[in-house]
């Protein structure tokens, strides 16, 4: 005989099918669309500032309020004696009825059925509750059908133990104080951690001894994450999963949608881009989409020169291949070269339906492939079912969106984009197992004994009370329709809550949470837990914390559900080491030196050894530089197009307006993050920093003779017998043969005034002593640092043109090189004999050789570092950072 168990949805679809119903499947977010458009057309409606205000949420809340009269018995058009909103709402009816039926409609179809005579199989239907407390036009339907007296539910545990005890407290029976024997266990735990790994620790001993015991047991968690957490601990124990599962909006497949819809707006979000092409599972091939991310990391913007280099490239690869020529340049050309709407304006309807269109069509041809794949797996099924639902969610939005008209805002994309994907999908990361415990949410859905029961987690959620005030409801039932104020409810919840756990027959157990600030503790718990404590009265009960229980080695407090302990030894984070022994035999100098790789050689010649011989790298996760080090990236971008001509200087204000065109230009491509709508002011204060910068740096070199710029030389010539690579940032010449280099620094005034002064302006010297192999004589030097639109140059070099006030007292740049070039030599006895390699930074200052100091700094500020450790990607393997 079949046998179904459920509440009022799935008694719905039963008649349904019994009556040759059409069952739609109709998303909530299409009702609310059509409900808006009824409310929008009611004249002078008591609601019509809110609908102004809020048009989606409003609607979704007045259309909850009409399903909810609809189905007390509300016809649609009566509003005598009833609050003044009926009134409005019955207008409203006019215009909606007959749109996307919700379940009062459906409702309302069987009853219809019923009455023209059609009859429904031979069936018993059990009630727990009576009629009366069922909304009227359920009371319609079930006075056609069988209803027989569902059977009493009493506690099925042995009478004279603490679980039947329980199992009367819960069902309201008087009772005395009692305490816990072996069929009823407590504990607490102080972390989610903690009690997860108990749990999975008494399961796995079961499974071990009966494994017939697991799969009678039953688990009560309320929250999805922990109940997943604790399947994730039993895989990883050997023993058979629930199955939990998680409904999330947050599967990586369904972030396509809402990623690919802010391809919709100019200029892109990188963040936005890059996201999308770093997802698992994308409408392209995973080697183009790191290629692309690669690209969008150096230079964060859609149509940036990286972008394009690495989009040409991919396409021109694309047009090579055999088996489908142009086929992936066609698609990415889909994806990425399609119109855009500013950031700022409403966006056609029509752009927004056709990227979910593209959407939905990629989706469901990939899940077909999936589908037919008869090697898939699990996995591959739970990826198949997510891109169905991405595909119906992007299918939904198009259609949605079609109906808002010819524009929409990117506020009101966004409502109907949560509304449409609130649903999420079901995330199951382990599966149902045979012979693996049973997981529900609630003790009402239990519905057959069983034989124990682990309470994992003791709070609950509120349940949902009315949507109508207390003079609205009286002022409803005094018009005859009679409103649930969440009694029945609630009453009915607790009751079925009641007979879940009456259903245990040998024993529970129950792992108290530390306490949240969202939900309150579960009634039925506070009911037992109260009679607990009245038998310890007048001592204070505390049930024992399981992380107690572990440090005691009492595996058996908890008896009949056991545990076991393990001790284990914890390996030591990695230690600072001033020193490593590194056989100088591993070692072997460079080909060719750079200005950085000189200061890294004497600052810290254990991260030249990482970097240069062991060839480290951190791992390739694309991401988007820090705003500080993009501001830099675009103003040297900027200053490089702008006077990279042929080389000769222009006036100050053709510089500038080359460099506010160029700035306007390329701010969206190059920088795309400071070129969205709510970074506005900003990237004005930045244009006004350029510029500047800009016309301080042409009226200084125009000042100080200098005809011509080359921006980003190549570094030439020698250093220590190897050849010099690298880039200058600029290399001003003059007609005589003076020759200047300045160094462009985004930001840094106190920084770069310290190194001009104190003769540490080592990369200039670099610089200075590439430039004095090709012109004779070592050039002027300066930093100019953007921001601040400021030139620091020392008196020994300095730049000709620059105000002499200005000019800072500090060394020639020739005898910043001479101290620089000593110090280096003087100190290779790490590389060419066996000593040890220091990472001087966390050396004491008295082991640093001497000249040192020249890269490093004798007195730092609270929370400074060296800067050779700034940007480095070692710290965690030389123990500066600690390992957590």
């Amino acid at each position: 005989m079949d046998r179904i168990v459920g509440g009022p949805i799935v008694l719905l679809e039963w008649l349904e099918t019994q009556l040759g119903l059409p069952q739609a499947d109709v998303h909530r977010a299409s009702r609310v669309m059509q409900y808006a458009d009824a409310l929008e057309k009611v004249p002078n409606a008591c609601f019509s500032p809110s609908l102004e205000a809020d048009k989606w949420e409003t609607a979704s809340e007045l259309l909850k309020r009409r399903d909810e009269l609809m189905l007390s018995g509300w016809d649609g058009s009566k509003s005598d004696g009833c609050p003044p909103i009926t009134r409005d709402l019955a207008t409203a009816e006019k215009e909606y009825r007959g749109s996307f039926p919700g379940d009062a409609e459906r409702l309302a179809m069987v009853f219809e059925s019923l009455n023209a005579g059609q009859v429904l199989p031979r069936h018993e239907l059990k009630l727990y509750e009576v009629i009366d407390v069922w909304p009227a036009l359920w009371q319609a339907v079930l006075e056609r059908m069988n209803i027989c007296p569902a059977d009493e539910v009493l506690p099925l545990s042995t009478e004279v133990g603490s679980l039947h005890a329980a199992g009367c407290v819960v069902r309201g029976n008087t009772m005395t104080a009692f305490g816990c024997d072996e069929s009823l266990r407590i504990a607490k735990a102080r972390s989610e951690t903690v009690a997860t790994e108990l749990v999975a620790s008494v399961l796995s001993e079961d499974h071990a001894s009966h494994p017939d015991k697991v799969a009678r047991t039953v688990v009560l968690c309320e929250d999805d994450s922990l109940a997943v957490r604790l399947d994730t601990s039993l895989l990883r124990r050997g023993v058979p999963t629930m199955g939990a599962s998680v409904q999330t909006k947050a599967h990586p497949v369904l972030q396509v949608l809402p990623l690919a819809l802010e391809l919709c707006w100019d200029p892109v979000d990188p963040q936005c881009l890059l996201d999308l092409l770093t997802l698992p599972v994308i409408p392209f091939r995973r080697p183009i989409a790191s290629r692309l991310a690669r690209a969008l990391a150096e230079e964060p913007g859609l149509g940036s020169a990286a972008w394009d280099h690495a989009f040409e490239e991919i396409c021109a690869e694309s047009e090579q291949d055999i088996e489908n020529p142009g086929r992936m340049k066609q698609r990415l050309q889909d994806w990425f070269c399609t119109e855009r709407s500013p950031a700022d304006q409403p966006i056609a309807t029509t752009m927004v339906a056709g990227q979910c269109r593209k959407v939905a069509k990629w989706a469901i041809g990939r899940a077909t492939l999936i589908w037919n794949d008869e090697s898939r797996g699990d996995s591959d099924n739970q990826v198949a079912i997510a891109l169905h639902e991405a595909s119906r969610q992007a299918s939904l939005l198009g259609d949605l969106v079609e109906l808002a008209g010819e524009t929409i805002t990117q506020p009101q994309l966004g409502r109907l984009l949560d509304e449409v994907m609130d649903r999420g999908v079901e995330s199951r990361p382990c599966p149902v197992a045979d012979g693996g415990p049973t997981r529900v949410r609630s003790l009402s859905e239990i519905a057959d004994g069983y034989d124990r029961l682990i309470w994992l987690g003791t709070t609950t959620t509120d349940a949902t009370g009315s949507c109508w005030s207390v003079k609205q409801l009286n002022d409803f039932a005094a018009a005859g329709i009679h409103l649930d104020d969440g009694t029945h409810n609630l009453r009915s919840l607790r009751a079925a809550e009641a007979r879940g756990l009456c259903l245990a027959k040998e024993s529970m157990l129950v792992v108290a949470l530390p306490a949240s600030e969202e939900q309150r503790v579960h009634p039925l718990w506070l009911a037992i837990e109260q009679k607990i404590a009245d038998h310890h009265h007048p001592d204070h009960w505390s049930p024992p914390a399981i992380e107690d229980l572990v440090a005691n080695n009492d595996c058996a407090a908890l008896a009949p559900f056991v545990f076991r302990c393990e001790s284990v030894s914890t390996q030591p984070a990695q230690p600072q080491r001033p020193v490593w022994e590194i056989p100088a035999s591993l070692l072997k100098d460079r080909d060719t030196v750079s200005a950085s790789e000189l200061e890294d050689r004497l600052a810290c010649p254990l991260k030249w050894t990482f970097r240069y011989q062991a060839g480290l790298r951190s791992s390739e996760i694309a991401s988007l530089p820090d705003e500080f080090q993009l501001r830099g990236n675009l103003f040297h971008k900027i200053l490089e197009r702008v006077f990279a001509g042929d080389g000769s200087l222009p006036d100050a204000t053709e510089a500038v307006r080359l460099v506010e065109s160029t700035f306007n230009e390329r701010l969206p491509l190059d920088a795309a993050p400071l070129a969205q709508p709510e970074k506005r002011v900003e990237s004005q204060r930045l244009r006004n920093e350029l510029v500047k910068a800009t016309r301080l740096f042409v009226e200084t070199l125009s000042r100080g003779g200098y005809t011509s710029v080359k921006i980003e030389e190549p570094i030439t010539g020698t250093a220590f017998g190897k050849e010099m690579r690298g880039w200058i940032d600029c290399v001003a010449s003059a007609d005589d043969g003076r020759e200047a280099v300045v160094d462009f620094k985004y930001a840094g005034r106190a920084k770069f005034y310290g190194m001009i002064t104190e003769g540490r302006s080592v990369q200039l010297a670099t610089y200075a002593h590439s430039r004095r192999q090709t012109g004779g004589n070592f050039p002027a030097v300066a930093y100019l640092v953007l921001s601040d639109g400021k030139f620091f140059t020392p008196s020994g070099s300095p730049l000709a043109g620059v105000d002499p006030a200005t000019v800072l007292d500090g060394p020639s740049i020739e005898r910043v090189w001479n101290n620089f070039s000593r110090a280096i030599t003087d100190a290779e006895d790490w590389l060419s004999t066996d000593a040890a390699v220091p990472a001087r930074p966390l050396q004491v200052i008295d082991d640093w050789p001497d000249g040192a100091d020249i890269v490093l700094k004798e007195k730092l500020k609270r929370d400074e570092s060296q800067s050779v450790c700034r940007y480095c990607d070692y710290t965690k393997l030389c123990g500066k950072e600690a390992v957590q």
